[in-house]
């Protein structure tokens, strides 16, 4: 690792093996380089896909042109959007950094020709939560929706003299931000009206403890932060996996709706059924090394994605354990 590197991981390590870092260079920008709407702006670290009227995709690109790590990623990591109805101007996520949520704050404000009024947070973790700092602007600042607990964890993971997450980059120092305004149901659907248009906001879990993912009533989007991987491998670090597989079965249902992932590109929930069979893969090779009596470490050394589910990059090389692990905690009883 390489201080200059504000990730905090290097080149190498960001790949499975350095072995195969020219071809993993490739895919991974593959991985991030579909474009399913029209391009209608772009950072270097990010671009903004119109998926439908006044609905757009927030795609975070973290590879630069030559497949290597780009440091203003940082400044989202992650995927989000905007939608627009007459009266109210929705935010999804509120990515890793407060200059990731300004940047989007203003394609925002640009797009719809008004302000940010809310910002829905999928789940806690810091690459949705830890730029949310950046769309605070005194009386203007928009309210903050999550569920309950989603705003538990936040407070838990961040709140304290040293962060915890499961980022494969650096401990971020956030500035943690509380919801202000609370979903206290989290086993059924609520609606949000924008004014001609409804947001609803499917209470979940599976990629954490508490997962939203929010459907557009007159447009077939559903931004499902991270219960959806396009191209880059699931981080189970909080999973409750067989919870996963059911919620992601459920959003991609519909082989026409469009999915917003977390991370990774924007597709037809029909084009991924590649990631279901992913997580079918995951459970059938831990569960086999559960059985076996193997370790995560060890099991996570003998597992392979054939070529016939396509190519998944990591973020982090130490993934398919944590993915092994997250099996072994709910095999043992010891997840919920």
């Amino acid at each position: 690792m390489t201080e200059t590197n504000p990730l905090h991981i290097d080149r190498r390590s960001f790949f499975v093996s350095a072995g195969v870092a020219a071809g993993a260079a490739i895919l991974g920008r593959q991985a991030q380089a579909k474009e399913f709407g029209d391009v209608v702006s772009s950072a270097d670290f990010a671009r903004i896909e119109k998926l439908g009227p006044g609905v757009w995709a927030a795609v975070s690109t973290p590879l630069d042109a030559n497949g290597a790590l780009n440091p203003r990623a940082i400044a989202t990591l992650c995927n989000g959007g905007v939608i627009a109805g007459k009266d109210r101007v929705v935010v999804i996520d509120g990515f890793f950094q407060p200059a990731g949520a300004a940047w989007l704050a203003k394609q925002a404000q640009e797009l719809t020709g008004r302000p940010v009024t809310d910002v829905i947070v999928t789940h806690f973790h810091a690459d949705h939560t830890g730029g949310l700092a950046g769309f605070i602007n005194g009386a203007q600042s928009p309210e903050i929706i999550a569920t309950d607990t989603t705003r538990k964890l936040i407070f838990e993971r961040y709140a304290g003299p040293v962060a915890q997450d499961g980022s494969p980059f650096a401990k971020p120092a956030i500035r943690p931000i509380l919801p202000t305004q609370i979903i206290t149901d989290e086993t059924s659907p609520t609606t949000f009206d924008l004014g001609g248009r409804v947001l609803t906001l499917h209470p979940k879990r599976g990629h954490t403890p508490s997962d939203l993912a929010i459907t557009v009533d007159d447009a077939p989007v559903t931004f499902a932060g991270d219960l959806v991987w396009a191209g880059f491998f699931h981080n189970y670090v909080d999973a409750i996996p067989s919870a996963l597989r059911k919620s992601v079965g459920e959003l991609l249902k519909d082989k026409e709706q469009i999915i917003v992932t977390g991370h990774g590109y924007v597709a037809k929930a029909g084009d991924l059924k590649n990631y279901l069979d992913l997580l079918d893969h995951v459970e059938d090779g831990a569960k086999a090394a559960y059985k076996a009596g193997k370790t995560p470490k060890e099991g996570a050394a003998d597992f392979t994605v054939p070529d016939s589910l396509g190519e998944w990059e990591l973020f982090n090389p130490a993934y398919y354990e944590v993915a092994f692990e997250a099996w072994r905690r709910e095999l043992a009883g010891e997840s919920g």
